[in-house]
């Protein structure tokens, strides 16, 4: 990314800028441009940098095309690295459940959401964020992994799969 786009891109994120200004100023096409968008959002995550990825999440938000990303949204699910956590679970749910989110998933259930103590959330808010993923991917794995989980050691996590699991089979 060029020193022009970063500067739109922290005008953007920052409010400075609408989004049709951003996309109209920027030097490529992020809906059509997708090498671009998966190149600068994989250098922020290199960067460790919790605001330069949040930044540059703005480009999947943008591009139009968030299963396309899906890959990089599972990823970025389990990094500890940034601050948009439930966004992502929020994003994958609605416009990109996947089977290859499951095991993403398991990963942040069994890690007690201890890189989630930012949220200052409870467990049960926290795994509130995964059952709804779940139940939106909707296959036998994700009813699974929700009913392994509705045995959880952890009150909140066992309250909230075992209530959604009950959702689906109701």
């Amino acid at each position: 990314m060029n020193d022009k786009d970063k500067q739109l891109l922290s005008e953007f994120y920052y409010g400075i800028i609408k989004a049709d200004v951003f996309l109209k100023n920027l030097s490529v096409d992020i809906k059509s441009d997708k090498i671009f968008v998966r190149t600068e959002i994989k250098i922020a995550i290199e960067t460790f940098d919790p605001d330069e990825i949040q930044m540059t999440l703005q480009l999947i938000w943008l591009s139009g095309d968030i299963p396309h990303y899906v890959d990089i949204l599972n990823e970025l699910l389990i990094n500890p690295n940034h601050r948009s956590h439930q966004q992502i679970a929020k994003n994958l749910q609605d416009f990109a459940p996947s089977l290859t989110t499951v095991p993403f998933v398991r990963k942040a259930l069994e890690s007690n959401f201890d890189y989630l103590e930012y949220t200052c959330s409870d467990s049960d808010a926290i795994a509130k964020w995964f059952s709804w993923l779940l139940y939106s991917i909707g296959t036998a794995e994700a009813i699974d992994l929700m009913k392994e989980y509705s045995n959880s050691n952890d009150e909140g996590i066992r309250n909230e799969m075992l209530y959604r699991f009950k959702e689906v089979h109701s």
